[in-house]
This record gives structure tokens, C-alpha cells and sequence, in this order.
């Protein structure tokens, strides 16, 4: 299987496999089973190692690792191979950028990941207290705002970090964003260690290095450290503040482990005192430097326009462009999302689909990837705006032409008692359920989040409209609720979190979207 594909006309490397990743896996196992290793300390290399325990006994959850969200046609076909022999038939896009498939049986699991690893992907440190999922902005190489393409740091820090013994058995998961503009769309504020891309002194590659970034039962905004830090030394700030985590984070109380909690506690002259004396010790003998070949763009705005006459309009093509296309910083290019709905519920049959379209319609210079999105979306990039009208009838041909990808209506949600331990509610199915308010709206100003619980893997403290899954006692007897959110958001003012609003039966969380979706119309 081809490991390298053409990002932007330049080759990239997309094999982050280790050689040895699926006999660790299996001799270990194989130690755990002899009685030879703990419990916890299974648990804890288990996590590390993707594999991740469901509500449901004797099966589990494999999280595909995909750094930056980056996937190529080969690797997309070997993903479907994997949704197809899975339980339920499909995996879910995260929003990490991940590919999550539940129920599997462990006798599976080393399979996969033979599978997996002979593609070029690793599930290495995709759970557990690691440096997980490195996430960028999709749009990165080819943003028409963006200050340089992120996607050669985004690699080059993951592979730093995979499985370093500086960032392994840290007080709690760590998470590392990067953005290719002030636009923040990585979020690179709800991170540990979040990089916008500006420029240096000089003009040169540089990022804005933010910390202390999170969600959850207690959200902060990740406050600047530096700002501006050379991109090529970029990792000497994030392994800097790996270290201070390492020795100040909390790990005696999981609830209060977090990064974002050592800053809330000691304030952030504090932190940023403290992180600098750590950032000198790392100076003193510091990681390698990343040799990327980077432009930094000069934009020309061009105009896109949704095809408009008598035939797009009546085969649908225009609605679904106005809310599914975007121009890129290419005149006559134009990026495609495609909406999964339930979770970033995507099958087999889906995956070879999006693989084939990759290759016949993303071929500036000789582009052979696509994009999972934070939203739990498919990006395609790099569309020749002329061939529209194909991509859509072709699109319409295997069921991938839904509208809306960039409306209100495409809901974030994650899996909640479906299969998680941690689950209150069934967020998926709350998801489904607003589909009836929201699939006529064409707002893309306003987004939904659902999580089914507190610790917010939906994200519902940075959307529009935020739902928490949450148990309220009637009559002694528990029942399903959402907690409601509203205002929150993330763009080049940093994080700003909803408001706490009551209580709202799931049975009327419909109800309770309607409403307020019609005051913003007022």
C-alpha cells in the first residue's frame, strides 16, 4: 500500500507505524492474561494503545489514529475494509479527527491493527495519559486566510511525541492543536498547547504558542505564552510544557488533572513563571529543529458563486452548494464538505466512495487525500469549481449528497450511552431528533453541540447552542435531562463559553432548540 500521497503538490509522508507496535500489543496481552501484569497497568497500556473500554462487558473500542485529520485514498479503502467487518457495520468520524469502531471483540483487535499498521497508521497514544490525536484546521494549504500550511508541523509533532518516554504516564491526556490562521478553526484555544499560525519578526514562519486550554466540568481559555515562537523550534515550547505538566499536574484527584487546572489554580503570571523555567532547561539541550519547505502565501480574493440557473436549481445542486462549498485561496478551486450526520456515522461503502471521488476529482497537483473535520465531516479539497455539477450527480449516485455540511442543522454529538461508561445520555439519537427544527434552516453563523455528559467530547461548551447530558430525579425515579448551554464559541477572540441555562427533559430537547432558534431570528 502507497504510504506517501501529494498534499498540496508537495509529497507527504503518511506512515506513522511502528514495527513492532502489534507484538508489544499481543505479548503484552498475552502477560495480562498469565496473570502477570495488573489490572490497572494493563488498563493503562491498553489506553495507550487505542483500545478503550465500552458500557458493554467483553467488548471494545478501537480509535484509528489520523493526525491532522489527513487520510489517503489507499488508507481510506483500508478504513472501509475495517468498518465493514466491524459489529455495527460502520465507524464515527471524532472530533479529533479520529475513526472510532465499537464492539470489537479483542481476538480482533490485533488483526486490525496488522491491517492498520501495514497502511501507515498507528493507534499509538490515541487514548491514555499521552499526547493524543495532533488536530489542524482542514482547510490548511489551501485557506484562502491562512498564514502558511500548518500540515508539516502537525506531523512532525506527533511523530516527536509518539510514544516519547518524556510524555508517557502524564497526570492526564494532553491535546495539541494547530491553527493556519487567527481564525482559530483547529480551536486551538480549548487546547494544552495550542499553535495559530502568524508571522515572525522577519516575515518567517512562526506561531502564537497558547497553553492551559480546556472543557469539560470546569472550561478555560488558553491563555498566550508567546507571541510569536520560530516554526522550526516549535517543539522546544510544546516538550517545555509537557515537562511542566509532567511534575505539576495533578494526580492524585483524575477530576483535576488537567493542564487547565494548574493554571486556574496559581493564576497565569504564575504559570507563565513557572513554564519559563521549564522552557529553560529544554533550551539547554533542546529537540531537533523541522525542516519544512513552507511559503507563506500572497492571497488573491476571488469570487465563487453557487451555480444558479433553471437546471442546478431544480436538481438540487444549487442548494447544496450554497451549503456544502467553500472557495479556496486557489481561483477556480473549491473545497467540498460532505455531511455525516449521527455521530460522523461513516460506512465502508461510503469510504471507497470518498477514496474514488478523491482521485478523480481532487487532482491539483496531483492531490490524493481528504480531510475528517472537527465537525465530524469529510473535507475534499481542491474541487475544480467547473466540474461541480459532476461531483454532485456523482455524489447523488452513492447517497453522499446531502445538504447542509455548513448549516446550523450539521449537529456535533458523541457516542453517550450508546457505548461510552461515562454516557448519561443518548447524544446521538438528541442529534437525530433536532433534525425536524433544523433541516430547513440556512444559518451558518449558529452550530449545535451535544455531549451526554459533563465532560464535553461534543464540545457543547463552544457551541451556539450546548446540551449536557445530565439525570434529574421525578418522583424519585431518574430521568433523562440536558443541561443548556447558549453563546459559546471560538474564533480570533480565543474561547468563549455558553452560559448555564436549566434543565431540559431529553424528550423535549426539540422543543427547546425551536424556541430559541426562534428568538435569533428576531
Amino acid at each position: 500500500m502507497q504510504k506517501v500521497a501529494t498534499i498540496t503538490g508537495k509529497e507527504v509522508d503518511l506512515d506513522y507505524a511502528r514495527s513492532d507496535e502489534v507484538e508489544e500489543f499481543i505479548r503484552t496481552t498475552e502477560a495480562y492474561a498469565r496473570g502477570e501484569m495488573p489490572a490497572d497497568a494493563y488498563r493503562a497500556y491498553r489506553l495507550t494503545r487505542g483500545v478503550y473500554g465500552q458500557r458493554q462487558d467483553d467488548v471494545y473500542m478501537m480509535r484509528i489514529k489520523l493526525p491532522g485529520g489527513i487520510v489517503s485514498a489507499d488508507q481510506a479503502r483500508l478504513l472501509a475494509e475495517i468498518c465493514d467487518e466491524a459489529k455495527l457495520g460502520y465507524g464515527n468520524i471524532t472530533t479529533r479527527t479520529n475513526l472510532q469502531v465499537h464492539f470489537v471483540e479483542m481476538d480482533t483487535v490485533p488483526q486490525w491493527k496488522t491491517r492498520l499498521n501495514a497502511g501507515g497508521i498507528t493507534q499509538i497514544d490515541a487514548c491514555g495519559n499521552a499526547v493524543r490525536t495532533v488536530t489542524q484546521d482542514p482547510y490548511s494549504g489551501l485557506a484562502p486566510d491562512e498564514v502558511f500550511d500548518t500540515t508539516a508541523y502537525t506531523q512532525a509533532i506527533t511523530r516527536f511525541f509518539l510514544d516519547h518516554p518524556r510524555a508517557q504516564l502524564m497526570p492526564r491526556k494532553f491535546k495539541i492543536a494547530l491553527s493556519t490562521s487567527a481564525a482559530d478553526r483547529a480551536m486551538a484555544a480549548i487546547h494544552d498547547v495550542g499553535l495559530v499560525a502568524v508571522r515572525g519578526p522577519n516575515g518567517e514562519p512562526a506561531f502564537q504558542v497558547r497553553a492551559g486550554g480546556g472543557l469539560a466540568s470546569m472550561p478555560m481559555d488558553a491563555i498566550v505564552l508567546h507571541e510569536t515562537w520560530p516554526a522550526r523550534d516549535i517543539l522546544t515550547p510544546c516538550l517545555a510544557m509537557i515537562d511542566f505538566f509532567q511534575e505539576h499536574g495533578n494526580r492524585r484527584v483524575r477530576s483535576k488533572a488537567r493542564i487547565k487546572h494548574v493554571l486556574r489554580k496559581i493564576g497565569p503570571e504564575r504559570f507563565t513563571e513557572l513554564y519559563r523555567g521549564y522552557l529553560e532547561k529544554v533550551q539547554a539541550d533542546p529537540p531537533p529543529q523541522i525542516e519544512a519547505d513552507i511559503d507563506l502565501w500572497q492571497h488573491e480574493p476571488w469570487s465563487w458563486q453557487a451555480p444558479n440557473d433553471d437546471l442546478a436549481q431544480a436538481s438540487g445542486l444549487t442548494a447544496w452548494a450554497r451549503s456544502s462549498v467553500q472557495p479556496t485561496r486557489l481561483a477556480g478551486k473549491v473545497f467540498v464538505t460532505l455531511r455525516f450526520d449521527h455521530g460522523g456515522r461513516i460506512d465502508g461503502d461510503a469510504l471507497r466512495a470518498i477514496a474514488d471521488l478523491t482521485e478523480r476529482y481532487c487532482t491539483h497537483n496531483g492531490e490524493t487525500t481528504f480531510r475528517f473535520t472537527q465537525q465530524q465531516n469529510v473535507l475534499l479539497r481542491a474541487v475544480d469549481g467547473d466540474k461541480l455539477p459532476a461531483l454532485y450527480e456523482a455524489l447523488k449516485e452513492v447517497g453522499l449528497a446531502k445538504s447542509g455540511a455548513l448549516y446550523t442543522s450539521n449537529v456535533t454529538s458523541c457516542p453517550g450511552t450508546s457505548t461510552c461508561n461515562l454516557g448519561i445520555t443518548h447524544s446521538r439519537n438528541a442529534a437525530e431528533s433536532l433534525k425536524e427544527v433544523l433541516d430547513e434552516r440556512e444559518d451558518t453563523d449558529l452550530c449545535i453541540k451535544i455531549s451526554g455528559c459533563h465532560n464535553s467530547c461534543g464540545q457543547h461548551h463552544v457551541g451556539t447552542l450546548g446540551f449536557y447530558g445530565a439525570v434529574k430525579r421525578i418522583e424519585k425515579q431518574p430521568a433523562p435531562h440536558y443541561r443548556l448551554m447558549v453563546g459559546g464559541s471560538v474564533d480570533e477572540h480565543g474561547a468563549r463559553f455558553g452560559g448555564v441555562y436549566g434543565l431540559v427533559p431529553a424528550s423535549r430537547i426539540s422543543e427547546c432548540a425551536r424556541r430559541l432558534l426562534s428568538h435569533a431570528d428576531c
